[in-house]
Parts: structure tokens; sequence; C-alpha cells
């Protein structure tokens, strides 16, 4: 099969890093595996690039130049001759639907990754045209959806009233993703300021409110009534980066949180090994691919119950989960894990077994040839 993902950008987040650890697997299967970015940033195209997958550089001027970006599309598809045309994120997804009336050979395939629609608020008329056509595009121009959780795949059925959502994990590379004998805890601390006796959490997520960081400072608060003084390493950046820094001035916590720009992948997967803990306090997540990459680095994971991640982490076993926007919880959740070396260390095994048991890319690549062959072998008249 010749297959084509076409994704809004290519940053460090969880839609990008599951190109860069199943096309690969795809690709050694004897499959040919390319990737259309929209706009930039491209952090990700030289690790997809290293791994033999050609990058399409788009560089789209605006995320709304419809015209321009269908055409690049359905030129890429007369060029590549794609069997399958796979969409990633929203506005990926609804440029691969609109380019069909002029390339309508391929089947089209969409993922969802979160479960945000709610959030997405129908106020003026023009969100309002624009929730109808996604809509509409969604069940009359695309052959098949999958989600990377059963929450997600709930969700985008209520919404769309789609039947057949295939519920398809996100997965990691196994023979890649696993703790580094010999790394060198301390310099990898140091270079964030942090000592080798800090007991240290690290949290690699954008700064927005749905991402709960602010719960986790409260909770820091609480322990400190308590004398626990972990750090906490808060990784990204975002519209919420100013919120973030007035309340850590506020509760007194520059001493213990360090806010940090995003930095490259392969730096975040060292500083989770190096960390103690991983900490997601989100108020909602699809999947949560930055606890599953901890969990197959052996990491313990302490996150919030829920969607994608009640799925990803078995409670008490593989790793802690809390209610969510709920501090005292976390704070609980953070003395248990400070206090108990033995939990930490059971609970990081166990969540490396879970990945390798449910998680690995070598069988959810797997799962997508299937998935792709279902679709070309149910070809009939492309969709009007």
């Amino acid at each position: 099969m010749r297959i084509l993902s076409v994704i809004e950008s290519l940053t460090w987040g969880g839609a990008e890093r599951l190109l860069v650890y199943i096309l690969p697997r795809l690709q050694s299967r004897g499959h040919v595996c390319e990737v259309a970015a929209l706009f930039p940033p491209y952090f990700v195209a030289p690790a997809l690039e290293e791994s033999g997958i050609v990058v399409h550089r788009l560089n789209l001027a605006h995320r709304l130049n419809m015209v321009a970006a269908i055409a690049k599309i359905a030129t890429l598809c007369h060029q590549g001759k794609f069997d399958i045309l796979h969409g990633n994120l929203f506005y990926a997804v609804m440029y691969t639907a609109m380019s069909r009336p002029f390339a309508a050979s391929q089947r089209r395939v969409v993922s969802f990754h979160n479960c945000d629609y709610d959030r997405y608020p129908s106020d003026t008329p023009l969100k309002r045209a624009r929730k109808a056509t996604h809509k509409w595009l969604m069940r009359h121009w695309i052959d098949g959806w999958a989600a990377v959780s059963q929450e997600v795949a709930r969700h985008y059925q209520a919404h769309f009233g789609l039947q057949g959502i295939r519920v398809i994990y996100n997965a990691f590379p196994l023979d890649t993703l696993r703790p580094v004998a010999g790394l060198d805890v301390a310099a990898v601390r140091a270079r964030y300021g942090v000592s080798a006796a800090d007991f240290l959490l690290v949290t690699p997520a954008r700064f927005v409110r749905h991402k709960g960081q602010r719960f986790a400072l409260q909770a820091l608060t609480l322990l400190r009534e308590r004398g626990l003084r972990p750090k906490l390493l808060l990784l990204g950046q975002g519209p919420s980066a100013g919120q973030l820094s007035d309340m850590v001035k506020e509760l007194g916590l520059q001493e213990q949180v360090i806010a940090h720009d995003p930095v490259p992948h392969g730096e975040v997967l060292r500083l989770i090994q190096a960390a103690d803990a991983l900490v997601l306090a989100s108020l909602n997540e699809g999947f949560g691919i930055a606890a599953g990459e901890a969990m197959a680095l052996e990491k313990p994971v302490l996150a919030t119950r829920v969607e994608g991640l009640k799925e990803l982490v078995e409670e008490g076993v593989s790793g802690l989960l809390v209610p969510p926007a709920d501090p005292v919880a976390l704070a609980e959740g953070i003395e248990s894990l400070m206090c108990d070396p033995a939990l930490r260390e059971r609970l990081g095994r166990a969540g490396r077994e879970r990945i390798e048991t449910h998680f690995s890319a070598d069988a959810v690549a797997g799962q997508w040839e299937k998935f792709y062959r279902s679709l070309l072998d149910d070809r009939g008249p492309p969709k009007a």
C-alpha cells in the first residue's frame, strides 16, 4: 500500500509522535509511507526522514488557506498514486476530506485524537457553520474513522452519529523506547537546576488550562505544609504560561517549580528517566502518550482518572490515578510516591509490562495494516 499521512504541523505533540512510532513499522512491512505537513514547525521531520519517510512541507501561510491546502493535497495524491489518505488533527482532517472531488481514488481515513469537540463553542454563526461542515464531511467524504481510545470513539459517535469507529490505541517502539543504561542522571538534572538529591516530578504538556498544571502547583503548597518539597519541572509553552508564572510567585514556589520551553523529544525522554515520577494533572486526555512513554521507561506515573488515561493506566497496578481538579488527591499521590521507593519501583516495572503487552508499535502497526486493507477490499464507488 501507498499511504500519505496528512497532519497540521510536526511539533512534539502526541499525534506527531505517533507518526514517528508507527510509520517506520508500516514501511518495514513493505508499504510506502509519506507525510504531508500543512504548515510549520516541522520539528519531528528529521526523525521521520531518518527512518526513510518522505516528508512534504506544504508551507501554508495560514491554517485557513483552504484553497492552497486542497490543491497541494490533491496534487500529491495524483503524483504519489496513494491508496490511503490519512488525516490527523482538525485542519488536516478537513482538508483531507475536502480534497475528495479533486482526487477521488484514494480511500480516506481520519484519526480522532481527543475529546475536544464539546469545548469548541458554537457561539457565532461562523463556528456553527464550521461544526456543521465538519460533521457533514466526516459522514460523507471519509471512508474510515479511527480513535485513539474508547472514550474518544464514544465522543465522536455521539457528536457525528458515526457507526464503526475503529479503536486503535497509540503505541510505542519497545526496541528504542527503553531505559538507557548508564544515563548520567545528575548531568541531566543539572541542566535544569535540579540536584541529584531532589525528588523530581516532570510534566511535559502544553501550557493550556485543560492540562491542569495549576492543580499540581496547588498540590505542592499542600505538601509544603507537611514538610515535603519536591521539585516540579514543567516543559511546554502556551497561552497559560503567564498565569502559571504568576501563580508560582503568588504561592511562593519559585524554588520548587521550573518552567522550561519545549525541548527535543530525545531530551524529554532523558528527563523522564532522570526524574522520580511523571505527573499529568489533565482535566481531559484523549490518550496520554507522555504517560505511556514514562511507563515504557519504567518510571511511575501519577495521572488523573480521565478518558484515555483510564484505558492506558491500570489504577494501582501500572500507575496511580486520582480525580481531576483535586489538588488534595494529587498531593496524596505525590506523597505516596515520595515516601515509598518500593512502590515507585513496582509501578515502573508494571508500567513497562503493560506497554509491552498492550501497546507495542509492532502490534499496533499490524492493526493499522488490517484496517487499511479492509477499506481497500471494500472499495466501492467513491462517496459523492
